[in-house]
């Protein structure tokens, strides 16, 4: 099977995609079905009517017709309070992203948007679409959809898939203040590609900033200079938000106790942990855990 679904208690708790396949597409008409989960590929959502209540590990906030979610690998989210509900999702493998649609990344507002296979990007993230682009978006939504369920070849399943990305690109102006994503590739230097690399990948590893500095064979006030003008944050910093990331992640796919989860990001004291933690999302992790989970737990 290309997808898989993974259950925990009767939730929809993960969604796998088959290493082997190159795109995925569904179609969901008057969604109501209340799930949340991470998969492994990188998704693109398209709300093409109805509303519901959209929730990541940064909270919620409503969606409907004409918005544009951008999901990357391992993220964690669900829909919730959906009524009439029309969706169209899309997956694209790592090679897709990183080979026919790679040039994405040079071209605003995708260069923000497109995570890559190195996980640099985490957060979810939105556009929203001008009422009259809705029609044509529908349309060439369908044309895909056609060319995917007649298993057309990836030559014509790409070209499809173009006219998607052209219409978004033409759609959202190019200042769009709701495209953020500091460690998108363009312009990245060398060094803070490294760096954030690092982080991403060892999180759980006790990190200072000698240490990450002496890993790049730099300056430590230099580092946190050069790292901060393309990231905004210190690289201590930025460390923190990473691991507050993959917490939050963790609460709310495993039922690893929250001491496990603490050792498993970096913080292995609990008094650090929850210091940490309510730094980042204003409330304990128990508080946090049942808050989040609380709109898709089954009655």
């Amino acid at each position: 099977m290309p997808i898989r679904l993974y259950d925990r208690h009767g939730e929809l708790s993960h969604l796998e995609v088959s290493s082997d396949v190159w795109f995925f597409m569904n179609h969901l008409k008057a969604q109501k079905l209340e799930a949340a989960h991470d998969h492994n590929y990188m998704e693109i959502a398209f709300v093409l009517g109805g509303c519901a209540r959209h929730t990541t590990v940064r909270g919620q906030s409503a969606c409907s017709g004409g918005d544009v979610l951008f999901i990357p690998r391992g993220a964690w989210h669900g829909y919730s309070e959906c009524r009439s509900f029309e969706l169209v999702n899309c997956l694209f493998s790592p090679t897709l992203i990183e080979n026919e649609l790679s040039w994405l990344r040079a071209v605003p507002p995708f260069s923000a948007l497109m995570g890559g296979a190195d996980g640099l990007n985490v957060e979810v993230q939105t556009l929203r679409l001008p009422r009259r682009a809705l029609p044509l978006l529908r349309r060439r939504l369908a044309e895909l959809e056609q060319a995917y369920r007649k298993r057309a070849s990836r030559i014509r399943l790409l070209g499809h898939l173009l006219l998607v990305f052209d219409l978004l690109r033409s759609a959202v102006p190019l200042t769009d203040s709701s495209v953020v994503n500091p460690t998108h590739e363009e312009h990245l230097h060398p060094s803070v590609r490294t760096a954030l690399l690092l982080l991403h990948r060892d999180y759980g590893q006790e990190w200072s900033l000698t240490r990450l500095a002496q890993n790049l064979r730099l300056n430590g006030s230099y580092l946190t200079r050069l790292f901060k003008s393309h990231t905004g944050h210190a690289p201590m910093q930025y460390l923190s938000r990473v691991r507050a990331h993959r917490a939050a992640t963790l609460l709310l796919t495993t039922r690893l106790r929250i001491g496990d989860i603490g050792l498993r990001v970096g913080w292995p004291e609990p008094k650090l942990f929850a210091r940490q933690f309510r730094h980042h999302f204003g409330m304990n992790a128990s508080e946090y855990r049942r808050k989040q989970l609380q709109p898709f737990r089954t009655v």
